[in-house]
Order: C-alpha cells, then structure tokens, then sequence
C-alpha cells in the first residue's frame, strides 16, 4: 500500500472515528453534546448518523488533501 494511501485511510478513519463517538456520547449524555441539523437538534439515531456521515464527509475532504500531499512529496523524481 502506498504512503499517500495510508494517509488517506488513516484521516479517514480518525474522522469518521471521531463523529461515531460524538453520536454514541449523544445518545449516552444527552445534555454532553449538541447535534443540530438544520436547526434541529438531534438524538438517537439520527444524532448518530448525522454526527458520522459529518465525520465522513470531513474524512474524505482532509483525507484527499493529505494523501495528494503525501503524493506529492514520494514521488519520485528519477524518470525512466
């Protein structure tokens, strides 16, 4: 696997990672977090799929921008 693809995942996944626990702690302590959705405010499930699909959003936007980074700076410079 290649350094950009790696850093991809990782960024993905600590994105993703940290949305799923911001909906788990709004579905375990309300009163913790604050999920709103159009000027909602969520609980349950919804806080969940709302506060991981922002998570993922995120992931790919700050994954893509790091692993073209990273890309850029493996890259070899020998061309044959």
């Amino acid at each position: 696997m290649t350094p950009a693809k790696k850093a991809f995942r990782w960024i993905f996944g600590i994105c993703l990672g940290l949305g799923v626990l911001l909906g788990l702690v709004k579905i375990i302590s309300p009163e913790s977090a604050s999920v709103t959705w159009n000027g909602q405010e969520m609980s349950g499930i919804g806080a969940l799929a709302v506060a991981a699909g922002l998570g993922a959003v995120f992931g790919l936007i700050f994954g893509l921008i790091i692993a073209g980074i990273v890309k850029l700076a493996t890259r070899s410079s020998a061309r044959t």
